[in-house]
């Protein structure tokens, strides 16, 4: 029979052989360990604190409380606690997930998984650590995997999840305790004597990871007792089959991008080009510019679909993609939006040389002298000649019929043909606002004035318009 110390000795030895075999650490480093308080964290503290003198690495301590439970609280005086124990400085941030997560329509847990990645890339970037370190297990992997091929999700959602990847500020997400059990984790923790917290949410089949932990799986293993392993190996091939067809996917993501995508708001791509790729092409690169882009979850195979769908479209079909994702057929192209804005049906009157607030924005207004007037290249900072000019304005989203006779143009135009003209995508034509002098378009804000409204040698006093974000 071996003995404690062997088995302990093993799984550490399993540890510091995959760390070496994914390049993880080399030597010399500043680790910051993710802990939450389970079991798995507290072991991978465990594991890194003992290997530390021998890899020469620097070691932090961080927690994030999610606040879903009212227990939360003690479990980040617990890791502070143990962080302390240790020697170590313990880093602890929160946030109101369930608030972020209903304010934005989105599910608790991809609101928990953004926050807490970017609190750790927050206190890796200004405390200078080289490495971030969570404590997901093959166990993690398997469920992450079935979850990813329930929503019908791509290649990339198939893979897994990764043993590392790359953080914005060059920071390494590693997860050294992938290839090994749950259950080789507690026995390691039991045998080592260590004390953890038990997370009461995860005994709840509330959350889609916790049905598929505690139901799907069990039943899985009556057909296949290893599928935890079995999983995890097609996993590691997916993520082969990724790497291999990534390169495809980066020159067709190349070839339909059109301009310079808005990060995080909006990307572009030209729908016949993106029609003309080969079909198992096409929902990779919706995947990939999602993920790059927005940083978003993989989409489920449902989503991918309705976005592919708008390919064969009319100008100005819609598709949700979840959550607050949108594609939308402009055109010649297929743009993807995140967080579409919020402006709708906005009327609101103000007095001139006033301030006044809509959605998101501050129209500020300020009256002078119109040889003091200077332009600038800012196209939400215009001028109008102030003379005759009515005490109470008005600001609205722009209508159907609406007119106007655009500054250096001869005569009226449809406001609807001026966007068009301009090229206006569809998303944010809607949400154009216009400022108004109750009768006649004053300002087509951030485009255009009104010929009627320029400045000229005759003119004594102008107003100052400036649209900006609240």
């Amino acid at each position: 029979m071996a003995k404690k110390t062997d088995t302990i000795e093993a799984f550490m030895e399993s540890a510091r052989r995959y760390m070496r075999r994914t390049e993880m650490l080399v030597g010399g480093e500043s680790v910051l360990v993710a802990v939450s308080g389970g079991v798995d964290s507290v072991v991978l503290l465990e594991i890194m604190s003992r290997l530390a003198p021998s890899l020469r690495l620097k070691l932090g301590v961080a927690h994030f409380d999610h606040n879903l439970r009212e227990s939360s609280s003690t479990d980040a005086e617990f890791v502070r606690d143990l962080g302390q124990g240790y020697g170590l400085k313990p880093f602890v941030g929160s946030a109101d997930i369930r608030r972020i997560a209903d304010d934005e329509g989105r599910s608790i847990e991809e609101i928990a998984r953004r926050e807490r990645y970017s609190f750790l890339e927050r206190i890796a970037r200004r405390h200078r650590f080289d490495v971030v370190m969570t404590g997901h297990t093959a166990s993690d992997n398997a469920e992450t995997m079935m979850m990813n091929l329930l929503r019908g999700s791509g290649v990339t959602g198939l893979s897994g999840i990764p043993p590392t990847r790359q953080l914005a500020t060059h920071t390494l997400i590693a997860r050294p305790l992938l290839e090994v059990s749950r259950e080789e984790v507690e026995a390691f923790a039991r045998g080592t004597g260590l004390k953890w917290r038990e997370d009461e949410s995860n005994a709840s089949v509330d959350f889609t990871r916790n049905r598929i932990r505690h139901e799907l799986i069990p039943v899985l293993e009556t057909f296949n007792p290893s599928v935890v392993a079995t999983l995890n190996k097609t996993a590691a091939m997916m993520r082969d089959f990724d790497r291999y067809l990534a390169g495809a996917v980066d020159s067709a993501v190349r070839v339909v991008t059109v301009g310079e995508p808005v990060p995080d708001e909006r990307i572009e791509l030209d729908a016949t080009q993106l029609k003309h790729l080969q079909p198992a092409l096409r929902g990779e690169v919706i995947q990939r510019v999602m993920s790059e882009q927005f940083a978003a979850l993989p989409l489920s195979h449902t989503s991918v679909e309705r976005a592919l769908g708008l390919l064969w479209k009319e100008t100005g079909a819609r598709a949700s993609l979840g959550g607050r994702f949108e594609g939308l057929r402009d055109r010649d192209k297929l743009v993807l939006i995140k967080n579409p804005p919020v402006v709708r049906d906005v009327d609101k009157s103000f007095k001139a040389g006033g301030n006044v607030d809509v959605a998101d924005l501050r129209l500020k207004t300020s009256f002078v002298d119109a040889k003091d007037v200077r332009y600038s290249s800012n196209k939400n900072v215009e001028f109008i000649a102030a003379d005759g000019l009515p005490e109470q304005l008005t600001i609205r989203t722009w209508r159907e019929g609406d007119r106007f006779h655009p500054l250096g143009m001869k005569g009226e135009k449809k406001l609807s043909d001026f966007l068009i003209d301009a090229k206006v995508p569809l998303d944010r034509k809607r949400q154009t606002l216009v400022v108004t002098d109750g009768k006649r378009i004053i300002w087509v804000c951030g485009m255009r004035i009104d010929e009627r409204y320029r400045i000229g040698k005759e003119t004594q006093r102008a107003l100052k318009l400036e649209l900006r974000d609240l």
